[in-house]
């Protein structure tokens, strides 16, 4: 690698590096505001937790037409969770090449704080 090169690749590196710190989305990105996965309340009560990452085709205008578990959670009611809620994303738009684009998209399902208790007088 020439020096001119070198020092091209390295810019390119560090603007990515911006990019990312600057929360850049990555190609997948879907348009906001699309919805968040509802955490089903028997997963939650079950203390059921997991990553559901999906594989996404989509349209070249963005919209889904298929959308599959590409490695489950472990858990059906979040997979379904997760399949059923991005059925209804935007996805950026891609070039109308032909080329059918299927996108990686995790969706994760961690409990955070313990479930709202009824109040009891």
């Amino acid at each position: 690698m020439n020096p001119s090169s070198r020092s091209r690749a390295v810019l390119a590196l560090h603007l990515a590096l911006l990019a990312v710190a600057a929360g850049a989305q990555p190609a997948w990105a879907p348009k906001p505001p699309n919805p968040n996965a509802p955490y089903p309340a028997e997963s939650r009560d079950a203390n059921e937790q997991g990553t559901v990452l999906l594989r996404v085709r989509t349209t070249p205008d963005g919209q889904p037409v298929e959308v599959r578990v590409h490695q489950s959670s472990g858990f059906a009611r979040l997979d379904r969770s997760a399949l059923e809620t991005v059925k209804k994303w935007q996805f950026r738009p891609t070039p109308d090449d032909g080329t059918v684009v299927w996108r990686e998209v995790p969706i994760s399902f961690f409990i955070t704080s313990p479930p709202p208790r009824p109040v009891l007088n």
